[in-house]
């Protein structure tokens, strides 16, 4: 699916070197809005956020909007960082951050609710490396659908054996198509797919201790 049926377009923006010689680049600007159901949920930004895409940017917490939320940052095999809503800010300062390629848990103490995040579209050829076992992941690009023929998400080198689990906030990976597992011919009982731009899943890697690199690309004419 193109990105321009699912980015809120604020504008393509030309940037200019400060050089003796003009030099431009066009980046697209835009917003997704992520929901955010009751439970836990796997969120992604496929944004480049400005300054930054720490958990104070992406979900600014300052006046308790996300009091009693929480967000689990996996890495190396387990939930390395837990970041608690408080009603001034987050508990443990919200400089994690949840970059392009990069999911987190969130969990929703309340009603469902709608997140949105700003920010420009990655460009370039990008490469997530999905080492060995689990990783918390989601498409680097606000991209949905199948993510094999997807021709911008293209994850197309799963070795067999690799499986992608997608949560459900209610169902949990039991839900109808939750969990996929890669054959020597593609995934059964099909493609893995991320019906909503910003949702994340877990990738298990099984290659035998070998990392796979999931490579994505976007690119924008320059002007």
């Amino acid at each position: 699916m193109l990105l321009s049926a699912l980015l809120g377009t604020l504008g393509s923006v030309s940037l200019m070197a400060q050089s003796s010689t003009n030099v431009y680049s066009l980046n697209v600007v835009g917003y997704i809005n992520v929901s955010v159901g009751a439970g836990y949920n796997i969120v992604s930004c496929p944004l480049i956020a400005s300054p930054d895409n720490t958990l104070n940017t992406l979900l600014p917490n300052s006046t308790g909007q996300y009091k009693n939320w929480k967000v689990y940052f996996f890495s190396g095999g387990t939930y390395s960082q837990i970041e608690s809503g408080t009603k001034s800010g987050w508990a443990d300062g919200g400089t994690n951050t949840i970059n392009p390629g990069q999911a987190v848990f969130v969990y929703n103490p309340g009603a469902t609710t709608n997140v949105t995040f700003v920010g420009s579209v990655p460009s370039g050829t990008i490469t997530n490396t999905l080492v060995p076992g689990f990783n918390l992941v989601g498409s680097v690009l606000p991209a949905s659908g199948d993510l094999v023929t997807n021709s911008l998400t293209m994850l197309t080198n799963a070795v067999k054996g690799d499986r992608v689990y997608v949560n459900d906030p209610v169902a949990g990976y039991s839900a109808p198509g939750g969990i996929y597992t890669a054959t020597k011919s593609g995934f059964t009982p099909s493609n893995p797919t991320v019906p909503n731009v910003g949702e994340g899943f877990f990738y298990e890697n099984n290659n035998g201790g070998t990392a796979l690199n999931w490579v994505e690309s976007f690119s924008v004419s320059n002007p």
